[in-house]
């Protein structure tokens, strides 16, 4: 099982503003491992589960290489069909998502 999402640059224009760059980091707390189809993050004081698939477990996987924003855009691009402003504002969403589950924090 895998602790920690690996620091992962981003300039994700939803989160803080344009041309803005953050570091988004997996809190300390909680566990995740990658199944043969899904990814399963686990906070072990709450009990809480969530299970990634598909596009979202694509992601998770690329930022756990330590992919970069440009990156993670450039990939989704062709994957879902989408102009790159497209993809970006899709990435934005589920970084945003993240965050808001508590998956993702931001890094001071």
């Amino acid at each position: 099982m895998s602790k920690n999402l690996a620091d992962t640059a981003a300039t994700a224009a939803t989160a803080t503003g344009a041309g803005t760059s953050v570091i988004l980091t997996c809190p300390d707390q909680l566990r995740w491992v990658h199944d043969a189809q899904w990814i399963w993050i686990v906070d072990p004081r709450t009990g809480t589960t969530h299970c990634l698939d598909g596009i979202e477990a694509a992601v998770w996987g690329w930022m756990m290489l330590g992919y970069s924003y440009p990156r993670l855009v450039a990939l989704l691009g062709p994957l879902l069909n989408l102009e790159r402003l497209e993809a970006q504002q899709h990435l934005n969403t589920l970084l945003q998502t993240w965050i808001s589950a508590g998956l993702l924090e931001r890094k001071a």
